[in-house]
């Protein structure tokens, strides 16, 4: 039991270290998105986290996956993180860090109900009463009652929308397929598709911001093995809810960085959306496939 436990401890702190680097990431890309449109900085980094995947494929001595219709679902999941991506970019240079981290990580919560309503996994009251939780949390968030409400607010939804349909689509992908291969296709497809969408917008590309992707790409890219040794060492129901220390971390820099403060019922709605993940990952039985960040 001992030993059990201290897999768990070090499984969770993997976790959370894996969402700081993926949170630092998107503190960094704000500051550039003034300098780089989203669509190029989406494609370059891309570039560069396909460079890492590729090497680390040919390291474990895996053959470089290529996209094929006789693996639609690849290709589906891949569409699902280029529009989350995209979603997550062109609302973070509008809304505050924290603010779009609490909304785009309702994603877990959406991934439930996505399970419930298609694919008929089982339901109770607890499941629902996460949901609806989760909802209320992104409610007090957004505040559309209030005059600051806007429709960039729409944008992180959107994100969480984009990467639950991704998780689904996981779902039907042949296992057969290595983690990498899948991670490597998913980065193709936003790499085509976001090298399409900034031949429209192109600029040169300063050294900062070469920088700047190079740091958030290896950002990114070491949050895989991280989330890997976590799902490998830990129990999956003791540490979902650590995903969710992205949101704190998201609070903490955008304070430090833009003095980006919630009012307290914003500050309610992400203690509400937390708390809506943990009811939702302790009362389910321990899953085959887990969320991943929607900076994969």
């Amino acid at each position: 039991m001992e030993r059990l436990s201290t897999h768990n401890l070090r499984a969770a702190g993997a976790v959370v270290l894996a969402m700081t680097a993926i949170t630092a990431s998107d503190a960094l890309v704000k500051g550039l998105l003034d300098n780089i449109p989203p669509l190029q900085f989406i494609f370059l980094r891309a570039l560069v986290i396909l460079l890492i995947l590729g090497a680390a494929l040919m390291i474990q001595g895996k053959p470089l996956p290529r996209p094929s219709l006789r693996q639609p679902w690849l290709l589906v999941r891949g569409g699902c993180e280029f529009m989350s991506t995209g979603f997550w970019l062109f609302g973070l240079q509008f809304i505050a860090l924290p603010t779009a981290a609490a909304l785009a990580w309702t994603s877990p919560i959406l991934v439930t109900l996505l399970g419930i309503l298609i694919l008929r996994e089982a339901n109770s009251l607890s499941r629902w009463i996460s949901v609806l939780l989760g909802f209320a949390g992104v409610l007090c968030v957004t505040q559309p009652w209030g005059a600051e409400w806007s429709l960039v607010l729409l944008l992180p939804i959107a994100t969480a929308f984009a990467s639950a349909s991704r998780e689904l689509a996981t779902r039907f992908i042949d296992t057969s397929a290595h983690p990498l291969q899948v991670s490597f296709l998913t980065v193709l497809v936003v790499a085509i598709g976001s090298g399409i969408g900034s031949g429209f917008q192109w600029q040169a590309v300063g050294w900062e911001s070469t920088g700047g992707i190079l740091i958030s790409a290896l950002l990114v890219s070491a949050a895989f093995p991280l989330m890997v040794t976590a799902v490998r060492l830990g129990e999956m129901s003791f540490i979902a809810p650590f995903f969710f220390s992205a949101i704190p971390v998201a609070i903490i820099l955008g304070y430090l960085f833009w003095g980006d403060t919630l009012s307290p019922i914003a500050f309610l709605g992400v203690i509400a959306i937390i708390a809506a993940g943990w009811l939702n990952v302790r009362r389910r039985p321990t899953p085959k496939a887990f969320p991943t960040s929607k900076g994969e």
